[in-house]
């Protein structure tokens, strides 16, 4: 498994659309901390302000928050359902480029188990997504540092701050990754683990918002959506302990069922 592993990344390596992708998704960060913005589903970046005239009316407004060293980090943390699209370019690099270059059929026939190949792409492509994770927190916190300065304290307080909220979203995005994975093996082509991917990420917040526009009372769906779960997370220091084991629950439901049903499946299917 270790040998398919070093593989991979050799290949990974050697190849343009790592540098690409990698290239891209720093070029976001720093844009999007350069202008004190975030992107992401249902977002706002602004705070809510209040001012008095001079006749002592107060007014409110929308003041942009400055993305420092200290908080850009933290509102990219808060958006991080983002970094889901730039995930996706790692999992096809890993997992599906062996299916349209019949690699797996030349791996497979010299004696490596199903299982073994299986999980060899999943620890890869869960190793990538933390990388994809970790590297929105250091090169959001260096660009903020580099056009603002840090705004804080480096103390265990402020890692604190950004290590709890990081940790928990990794468990939902190794949910992703691990679906990401199943999808792969589930079709065994790139366009068709694209199109289902972008929609399990997009589409169930869509429709459960389309749902909420005709009774409100469904508005509990949302719990169960794995965008919205990711974003509770970001603020897991003042959410109630009950969603937090809701979010948790979902993410492990999500890993065990895809992952067996995607070994299962894959020992079962002919490969051609």
């Amino acid at each position: 498994m270790l040998n398919i592993i070093r593989a991979d990344l050799y290949r990974i390596l050697r190849g343009k659309g790592f540098y690409i992708t990698a290239f891209l998704l720093i070029l976001y960060i720093v844009l999007q901390v350069a202008a004190n913005s975030t992107g992401g589903v249902m977002v706002t970046s602004s705070s809510m302000v209040a001012y008095t005239d001079a006749d002592g009316t107060v007014h409110y407004s929308y003041e942009q928050p400055i993305f420092t060293g200290s908080l850009a980090p933290i509102k990219m943390i808060e958006n991080a359902d983002v970094m889901l699209y730039f995930l996706l370019p790692f999992i096809i690099f890993i997992a599906a480029a062996d299916f349209s270059t019949d690699a797996v059929k030349n791996v497979l026939s010299n004696g490596m188990s199903r299982i073994k190949y299986y999980l060899s792409k999943l620890i890869l492509s869960c190793i990538f997504c933390f990388l994809v994770l970790i590297t929105q927190v250091i090169v959001s916190m260096i660009t903020g540092t580099i056009l603002r300065g840090f705004g804080g304290d480096f103390n265990i307080e402020f890692i604190g701050q950004i290590l709890r909220p990081f940790s928990a979203q990794l468990v939902m995005f190794i949910a992703v990754t691990c679906i990401g994975i199943f999808l792969v093996f589930a079709t065994k082509r790139t366009a068709a683990v694209n199109g289902a991917y972008i929609a399990f990420c997009m589409l169930p917040l869509l429709i459960m918002l389309i749902l909420y526009q005709f009774n409100d009372k469904l508005e509990f769906l949302m719990d169960y959506d794995i965008v919205m779960n990711i974003r509770l997370l970001a603020g897991i220091d003042t959410a109630a302990s009950g969603d937090i084991m809701r979010a948790f629950a979902i993410g492990g439901f999500y890993i065990l069922a895809s992952t067996i049903g995607g070994i299962m499946l894959f020992k079962r299917s002919e490969v051609k």
